[in-house]
């Protein structure tokens, strides 16, 4: 995963830049999110317009590995970077069908922003605005 990551447990708004000490959750939970106690701008749902990737298909995963590292990945772009879109390395064959299939309900539950096939085997995710 590229990209800098903020320590464990501390995030800095990014409209004020005032240093918080809130324990992210998950990206499902991104409907509870605090709020900057300075200037009222979420904490986790601001984005810095940067891309973070993951290659979750090319180390002989299972198609039920790679949908682990795909939450993973989320959660952890989620939690630790303020990156607007996470690329996911996907390959072209059934991990690919099932990521697809997954970002699919996890946009209708609100989880992720949007997302679109890049190229055959890569899906750009919209996390952040």
């Amino acid at each position: 995963m590229s990209g800098s990551y903020l320590q464990r447990g501390q995030r800095c708004c990014l409209i004020c830049g005032m240093q918080h000490s809130h324990s992210p959750g998950s990206i499902v939970d991104r409907d509870s999110e605090p709020l900057c106690s300075k200037c009222d701008s979420p904490l986790w749902s601001c984005s810095d317009g940067s891309i973070e990737t993951e290659d979750i298909a090319h180390q002989r995963e299972t198609v039920v590995v790679a949908l682990e590292k795909c939450r993973a990945a989320l959660d952890r772009v989620w939690q630790h970077s303020h990156a607007e879109f996470l690329r996911l390395i996907v390959g072209g064959g059934r991990i690919g069908d099932a990521v697809l299939a997954e970002l699919h309900y996890l946009q209708s539950q609100g989880t992720i922003l949007d997302y679109r096939q890049e190229n055959r085997g890569a899906v750009l995710i919209r996390v952040r605005n």
